[in-house]
Parts: structure tokens; C-alpha cells; sequence
């Protein structure tokens, strides 16, 4: 008996593993749906949406309006991580048309009625004619006509070229003009003669000229260019000796005041020349011989000095000055050394 039903739970449970194996497992998930594929209509107006210019002057709602129409009787679409990019694409073409929008049609500030254009406060023109950095000293000048100013700027750049040589006082003035009056070396010195004996605005010398340099004549404005020159010269050129008092200078910047003092003393058998200056702004100060150059410099207005033992009687040394973060040539004296 128990082997029949030993039988029948056998053959029972074959019949239920068959019917398993035919209807699948009760319990498991039904599988995944795929989305349903776009139709036609939608597939052409995400190209037309991919294809449109950022730039082109048409509206965006061209862009709404075609997507509109083409998902009209659609299925909704499981864009799912799509959404962002989506999003970023939209941004982006709005953004394109704002930006060709302001260009085409720009804001107005609130005192404007119409578009305008702002010229700058000044011209290329007047930028290139400023005041250079030295040249206010050369208006201090005791000269018996105003000289112009582009005459002065050059004089002042060839001086500064002519003062460091060995010549006397009237060849480098010669030396000096000559860049105003090339070819004319003769009429320069026999004219740089005459300054020399006349002490500048004495009546011997205010009747040599006019009142304006532009009416002078050509001897008369190489003259003025000489007694210039003679100016500029003097200036610039400090002249030491073991005999001497220390000499100062004081020279007129657009910047401000700058002021000099050389002493030239003998410590035994040692020569020793110190140079000390106050700038208006920071800058550096430089002695040069053929032995090296002493320099010293700050970055803010100021006291600077400088020394040297290597300057010997009857040499000419040069003396440079220059400014912090200003662009210019700088400015050279002469140290001249007496015995």
C-alpha cells in the first residue's frame, strides 16, 4: 500500500514541475517593456531642433512651436537622465538670442534717447604732445624768448649727450644746437662766441633778438638754441674739487621737485665723492665709472645716496636718475671733477 502511494505523490509531483515548466514562474517579474519607437513626425522635428542656427533671427517659439506640433497625439516620452541636456540646449539658445538681440538693439542709460557714440577725452594727437617727464625745468630758465617746446625737449636730449665729453664749455654747446641746425657748424661757433661774452638778459643780449622764436631769423634762433643750451648745460653738470663746498641742484619733474648734492673730499690719498638726492617718487640713482657703477634705489619718495672712490681729477662722470615704473629715458648729469 505504501508503494502505491509512494506512486501517486510522484507522479503528482511531476505533473505540477510540468505545468511550471509551461506556464513559467508565478512569481517572477514580468519583464521590461521597451518605449514605444518615435514616430516619423517627432524623429524629423528633433533634427530640425539639433539643426537650427543659435544665431538665426528667427524667434525661439519657432523652435516650441514645431516641437508642439510634432508630439501632438504622441506618446509621452521617458526622457529620463535626457532632461538636463535637454535643458542645457534650451539655455543655450536663448542665451544666443539675447546676446544677438542686445547687439542689434543695445540698452540705453537712462539719460540717453538715442544711441550715441562717446569720443575720449583726448586725441592721439594731444597724448603724443604731454609734457615729457624732465622738460618742466627748461620753462625755469632764464632765456630771453620762450623757446617752443619741441625745440627745448631736443636740446635738453643733446646735452645730455654733449656735456659728458672733454670739450670746453662753448664746444659742447656748438656740439648741442647742431642736432637743430645740422651743416651749420661755422655759424654756430662764431655765434656761440658771442653768447659767451653777454650774460644772459643783459641789454647787450635782449637786443639780439625778437619776441617770438618763430619770427627770428635763422641766426638769430641759433642763438637762442646756443644760450639754451647753455643753460641746459650748467644745469645739468655739477662740478667738484677737494677745494670746493658741496654744490646742489634742484630740478622740476612733472612729478614733483627733485633735488641734488655732490661732495667731492680727499681722505688721505682717497678720493671719495658722495651724491645724495631726494625723488618725489621712487626711482633709482646711478654713478658710473670705468671701474663699475655705484646705484641705489626705493620704491617709495625719498632719500637715495650714492658714493664712489674710483672718480679722478679733470674726469667727467655720468650721473643717471631714473623714476619707478615711468617709461622714460632718464635723466644724466655730468659729475665734473677739479683737481
Amino acid at each position: 500500500m505504501n508503494s502505491d502511494l509512494d506512486n501517486n505523490s510522484e507522479a503528482i509531483e511531476n505533473r505540477f514541475l510540468a505545468s511550471l515548466l509551461e506556464d513559467g514562474d508565478p512569481l517572477a517579474a514580468p519583464p521590461p517593456q521597451e518605449p514605444p519607437a518615435p514616430t516619423d513626425d517627432l524623429v524629423a522635428a528633433e533634427l530640425e531642433l539639433d539643426a537650427l542656427d543659435p544665431l538665426d533671427s528667427e524667434d525661439l517659439s519657432v523652435v516650441t512651436d514645431h516641437f508642439g506640433e510634432a508630439t501632438q497625439g504622441c506618446q509621452p516620452l521617458n526622457l529620463g537622465g535626457e532632461i538636463p541636456t535637454v535643458q542645457n540646449r534650451f539655455h543655450a539658445l536663448l542665451k544666443r538670442k539675447l546676446q544677438t538681440e542686445i547687439e542689434r538693439n543695445p540698452p540705453l542709460f537712462p539719460w540717453e534717447t538715442e544711441i550715441r557714440n562717446y569720443e575720449p577725452d583726448y586725441s592721439d594727437s594731444q597724448a603724443n604732445s604731454w609734457v615729457p617727464l624732465w622738460t618742466p625745468q627748461l620753462s625755469n630758465f632764464s632765456l630771453p624768448v620762450t623757446l617752443p617746446e619741441t625745440v627745448l625737449t631736443q636740446l635738453l636730449n643733446s646735452c645730455q649727450e654733449a656735456m659728458q665729453s672733454p670739450l670746453q664749455q662753448g664746444a659742447k654747446m656748438v656740439r648741442a644746437a647742431s642736432a637743430l641746425f645740422p651743416g651749420q657748424p661755422q655759424a654756430l661757433n662764431q655765434l656761440a662766441g658771442l653768447v659767451l661774452l653777454y650774460p644772459t638778459r643783459s641789454p647787450q643780449e635782449q637786443q639780439l633778438f625778437t619776441n617770438r622764436y618763430e619770427e627770428a631769423t635763422d641766426s638769430q634762433q641759433m642763438a637762442l638754441s646756443l644760450l639754451a643750451a647753455r643753460e641746459i648745460i650748467n644745469a645739468l653738470t655739477l662740478p667738484v674739487s677737494p677745494d670746493r663746498q658741496p654744490v646742489e641742484r634742484q630740478w622740476q619733474t612733472t612729478v614733483g621737485l627733485m633735488t641734488l648734492r655732490a661732495e667731492y673730499q680727499l681722505e688721505g690719498r682717497v678720493p671719495r665723492c658722495r651724491i645724495e638726492t631726494r625723488l618725489p617718487r621712487g626711482g633709482r640713482l646711478t654713478l658710473r665709472t670705468p671701474q663699475g657703477s655705484a646705484t641705489a634705489q626705493r620704491t617709495y619718495p625719498g632719500y637715495l645716496s650714492v658714493e664712489s672712490f674710483d672718480l679722478e681729477p679733470n674726469q667727467t662722470y655720468p650721473l643717471e636718475i631714473q623714476f619707478q615704473e615711468l617709461d622714460r629715458q632718464p635723466l644724466i648729469f655730468a659729475i665734473a671733477v677739479g683737481n
